[in-house]
């Protein structure tokens, strides 16, 4: 008998199908707690090690809770969709990149910086036109093509230290895909909307190359995470979403993104 507890603010009735029973709980229920030296999760008041897994969707801006939260989980013996490094690399985008080029993993040349100020040293190192993104608390607050990249200065005024973060990403005008990595499974979601921005609406199923499956493999890889979105351009990996949205990939496939997400939790 397989014990699911689900932690996330999505439906997904679907899980009850895969497994033998689940639990629900909402993020604020979930306490890591530390006595006398001993460490357990707390879910409502109860062990988390009642569950053989936990599927647990995390806000990035909580990131350093969910790095902490996660690790205690894994330590007490219970499966989840992320692990503990994993999901903060995904979460900090400026970790991301650094931790994609690290490993050789094909990816737009990125700068990221703090503040507005800084921006104004990245010119000779990046070549339009460029994808800027405004994270607040680790979370997109406004994004745009820049065609020339003077245009940084403009997009960067106003950011504040401590509080925004900037990344400037080379363009790649390659097909967009969006792709569920669920243990060894990929579902792969071509984006043929016309321009830059990927779009919900406008997905349809897709193979995808072999040398695409190998990156998104490497990705996987590289963070530890059984469970990922992997957003491409061409074949470089454009970012990484640590909570895919299974309902979707679900409806658009045809294939049942539940069941391949319930392998991976269940597979040692």
């Amino acid at each position: 008998m397989t014990k699911l507890l689900k932690v996330t603010d999505r439906d997904y009735d679907e899980f009850e199908e895969v497994f033998d029973e689940v639990n629900e709980a909402a993020i604020d229920e979930v306490a890591p707690e530390v006595i006398d030296g001993n460490k357990d999760v707390k879910v409502s008041g109860e062990s988390i090690e009642k569950y053989d897994a936990a599927y647990i969707e995390i806000a990035p801006k909580n990131a350093v809770f969910g790095r902490v939260a996660l690790e205690m989980i894994t330590e007490k013996g219970v499966k989840t969709n992320h692990t503990s490094t994993g999901f903060f690399i995904a979460a900090k985008k400026n970790y991301l990149y650094y931790v994609l080029h690290e490993k050789n993993i094909p990816a737009p040349k990125t700068v990221v910086v703090a503040t507005g100020k800084a921006s104004r040293n990245i010119e000779k190192e990046l070549r339009g036109p460029l994808i800027a993104r405004k994270l607040e608390n680790l979370e997109k607050s406004e994004s745009k093509k820049l065609e020339k990249v003077k245009d940084i200065t403009e997009f960067a005024e106003g950011s504040e230290y401590d509080e925004d973060i900037l990344l400037f990403h080379e363009y790649n005008s390659g097909d967009k895909y969006r792709c569920l990595v669920a243990g060894d499974q990929i579902i792969s979601l071509r984006d043929r909307s016309e321009g830059w921005r990927f779009d919900e609406d406008s997905l349809s199923y897709s193979n995808i190359s072999d040398r695409q499956r190998e990156v998104i493999k490497k990705s996987s890889e590289a963070l530890g995470t059984p469970v990922l979105e992997v957003k491409m351009r061409g074949e470089e990996v454009f970012d990484i979403n640590p909570n895919p949205d299974l309902k979707l990939f679900t409806d658009v496939s045809g294939k049942n993104a539940f069941e391949a997400a319930a392998e991976a939790l269940k597979s040692d």
